[in-house]
C-alpha cells in the first residue's frame, strides 16, 4: 500500500442469519487480507432490530475503520467478493431481508460520489443509529464529507428509533 495516497475507509459490517457476531468479526479481518487496506480500529458489536423489513432476526452490525490507497470502486468490488465467500444472496424481492452479511462503504477519504453503483458518503447513515451509534465509538466528532457536522451532531438528529445496545 501507497501510504501517502492512503484515506480512512470506514466499513459498516451486518449480518443476521448464522452466528452473525464472528461472521461480523471474521468479515473485518478479511477486509484486511487485501494488501492495499490496513486495519485500523473497530467498534464494538451492536445488536439492532431491522429497520424496514422487520419481519427477521435481529442484526449484528459494527464498524471498523481501515487505511485504504484503492479506487473507491476496487473497494466495492473486493467487499462484494467477500459477501459472497460468506453467501450472502442478494434476494431482489427483499433487498433489507435477512443475509449472513452485508458490508457497507460509510466514508472514504473526503470523496464524494453519488452514482447508481455507490454512494459516498452511504446514502442512508443519518437515519441508522446502527451506523451512528459504533461509528461514534470510533470517532464521534469525524467530520462528514460535504457537511460542517460530525457523527455527534447527526446522532442527535437521527429519526431511527429502533432499539441498538452494545453486546
Amino acid at each position: 500500500m501507497d501510504r501517502d495516497k492512503a484515506q480512512p475507509l470506514f466499513l459498516g459490517f451486518g449480518s443476521n442469519i448464522g452466528d452473525s457476531g464472528h461472521l461480523v468479526t471474521r468479515a473485518i479481518k478479511e477486509v484486511a487480507g487485501n494488501e492495499h487496506i490496513v486495519y485500523e480500529t473497530q467498534s464494538s458489536l451492536w445488536l439492532s432490530e431491522p429497520l424496514y423489513d422487520t419481519d427477521q432476526p435481529h442484526f449484528v452490525n459494527a464498524v471498523a475503520k481501515y487505511l485504504s490507497d484503492l479506487d473507491p470502486y476496487e473497494v466495492l468490488d473486493f467487499i462484494r467478493l467477500i459477501e459472497t465467500r460468506f453467501l450472502r444472496s442478494r434476494d431482489p424481492l427483499r433487498p433489507k431481508g435477512p443475509r449472513t452479511l452485508d458490508i457497507d462503504i460509510l466514508f472514504y477519504g473526503n470523496r464524494r460520489i453519488a452514482t447508481e453503483r455507490l454512494s459516498i458518503p452511504h446514502p442512508r447513515f443519518h437515519e441508522r443509529k446502527f451506523i451512528l451509534f459504533p461509528m461514534a465509538e470510533i470517532d464521534v466528532n469525524y467530520r462528514v464529507p460535504g457537511t460542517s457536522r460530525n457523527i455527534a451532531d447527526f446522532i442527535q438528529q437521527c429519526p431511527d428509533r429502533s432499539k441498538v445496545v452494545k453486546i
